[in-house]
């Protein structure tokens, strides 16, 4: 069971030149195959276990693409997981070849998969299946959990093998298991990526056959075998190098947008499968499968950190505010004065300056479950320092600062007569009390958000007490 994971995330430099797509093996089978799935495919609220791995370490990894204006187009997806039926060093372009791929000769035995393409068919009875990539792992979460993945095939079987005798074909089986809490899924595994279950499909002008996805069920008109095409709005050909010639594949699909559910507390078994079918021999040319959850690019995305943030300076003081939500994950290092020494880990964090100048705020963050970091400062101006003393004392604390609703005096050992007052920066006064007590609540919802002062005087004791009050 996985409950939290850092990862390192593969630093990629990449041209600016052209569009490129870099594929990483996995190292280590285990540990990779762990992080792959938390930072490619379900984030860290969810629970994975008993993850198996079936296939050539050499066929399964994470991708990047890095698009560029000067291409004819774009090819969908920025990061994610690759599975192939060969090498994923054959996705990346040029695409110079067209029969690239690599014969691993390795028969494999799983009778429902078999059946259920023929059923479907993708592949006729006498195709036997070799050369798998099978990635397959428990999952379950606390909550209602609910996902989206868009998905990518290529293929060197464009156009000219397209054929139920030897159809590449790829599956994502879910099956509900040692529970019985969601009515959609049991103990008979379903692909939730066929073809039927596309989500964007009608921003496609054609009619979709429900098929599962593969070169031959998702397939241009074939020349060399004069049939029409099968979903052929679906479909993609890069015989001749589309959008830069950053990817090997012939052909490949629009990414297709699928979605995932899961009931609270229920437990799930994942299977995704890519293979190559074969009738006779010659298992060698690659598929592959990218997939990409758009819900973690949301989460991660490093280039929204930058509009997420806005400030306010109030004399010798600047307060971050955070006007959009983040990934709880995601662990903030604020450094307000260029020494290299961390001075605050909040989301919104208040930092005062001792005296005029120019500065950079720097911010570096981690998110905590994909292992992505970032930075970006900001060039702030400090004007002035404020002309108030602010005096600290044992006898006087104040909490929660910054506040919402209340905030709460403590006047530990004041016994006599204390006066409160709360006032803006011009000195105009906007609470006014005086309590016996040695401790106070305030009622702040009437104040407006923002910074402001408040003070603590008592004579007898010869305290006066101003601090910086932030309400938000």
């Amino acid at each position: 069971m996985i409950n939290k994971l850092l990862i390192l995330i593969f630093i990629l430099s990449i041209s600016n030149v052209m569009g490129q797509l870099q594929v990483n093996n996995v190292s280590e089978i285990q540990t990779s195959l762990e992080n792959l799935i938390i930072s490619e495919l379900f984030g860290c609220n969810v629970e994975i276990s008993n993850i198996e791995y079936t296939g050539n370490i050499e066929a399964i990894g994470s991708f990047n693409y890095t698009s560029n204006s000067m291409c004819s187009g774009e090819f969908g997806l920025e990061r994610g997981m690759i599975m192939t039926n060969g090498m994923i060093d054959y996705a990346v372009g040029p695409n110079n070849n067209g029969d690239d791929g690599e014969e691993w000769n390795i028969e494999y035995e799983d009778s429902f998969f078999h059946n259920y393409l023929v059923d479907h068919e993708v592949i006729t009875p006498s195709v036997g299946l070799f050369d798998a990539c099978v990635l397959e792992f428990d999952i379950s979460s606390a909550s209602s959990f609910s996902t989206q993945f868009e998905v990518i095939f290529g293929s060197e079987e464009y156009t000219e093998w397209m054929s139920p005798f030897y159809a590449d074909a790829f599956a994502f089986f879910v099956t509900e298991i040692d529970t019985d809490l969601d009515p959609y899924f049991d103990s008979i595994p379903i692909n939730i990526m066929e073809t039927g279950n596309i989500l964007n499909a009608s921003l496609y002008e054609c009619d979709i056959e429900n098929k599962p996805i593969s070169a031959w069920t998702i397939r241009p008109y074939s020349d060399v075998l004069n049939i029409p095409g099968l979903n052929e709005c679906l479909y993609i050909d890069n015989e001749n190098g589309v959008y830069c010639d950053a990817i090997g594949y012939d052909g490949y699909t629009i990414p297709m947008l699928f979605n995932l559910s899961l009931e609270p507390s229920a437990n799930y078994h994942i299977k995704m499968v890519i293979i190559d079918g074969v009738a006779d021999y010659w298992a060698g040319l690659d598929s592959g499968i990218f997939i990409s959850n758009t819900n973690l690019q949301e989460d991660t995305n490093i280039n929204l950190l930058s509009p997420l943030f806005e400030y306010d300076i109030f004399g010798d003081t600047i307060i971050f505010n955070q006007v959009n939500s983040l990934n709880p994950n995601i662990n903030y290092e604020w450094d307000f004065d260029e020494d290299g020494i961390v001075d605050s880990n909040d989301i919104n964090p208040t930092y005062i300056y001792e005296s005029p100048g120019v500065y950079n705020v720097n911010l570096e963050y981690a998110d905590a479950c994909t292992g992505f970091t970032s930075s970006i400062s900001y060039e702030i101006i400090i004007n002035t320092i404020s002309s108030l003393s602010y005096m600290a004392t044992p006898s006087v604390s104040i909490f929660p600062n910054p506040a919402r609703d209340n905030i709460y005096v403590s006047l530990k050992d004041l016994n006599t007569a204390s006066l409160i007052k709360i006032f803006d920066f011009s000195g105009r006064i906007l609470y006014q009390d005086i309590t016996h007590n040695p401790f106070h609540i305030i009622d702040i919802n009437s104040i407006l958000p923002g910074m402001y002062n408040i003070s603590i005087e008592n004579t007898v004791n010869a305290i006066q007490y101003v601090e910086k009050l932030i309400i938000f």
